[in-house]
């Protein structure tokens, strides 16, 4: 069953988050994931969402996507007090 690591952050400068997210690409596509989306929603607020196939190929990607958060609080650009992950399995599909 497929998983998902959900995570709310704040960001200063979310131009500079799509930049870094962009400089890491091939880390972020070779992480196991079905997909990932960065999301903005207005007023400095985003949220990552990651896909995967299942529990432990996320897990396995739980050191990529701290290291990815890394790099955007070491250039200033996401609060590291903001980064909130959540995880959980599908239910349902439609």
């Amino acid at each position: 069953m497929s998983v998902y690591r959900i995570t709310r952050f704040a960001a200063s400068d979310m131009d500079k988050v799509g930049e870094i997210t962009e400089s890491i690409r091939d880390v972020l596509e070779g992480a196991g994931a079905d997909f990932i989306d960065i999301v903005s929603y207005g007023n400095g607020k985003g949220v990552v969402l990651a896909k995967y196939p299942d529990q432990a190929d996320m897990d396995a990607a739980s050191e990529t996507a701290k290291q990815a958060f890394a790099k955007m609080v070491e250039a200033g650009a996401v609060d590291g007090d903001a980064i909130h992950p959540h995880t959980g399995e599908v239910i349902k599909s439609f």
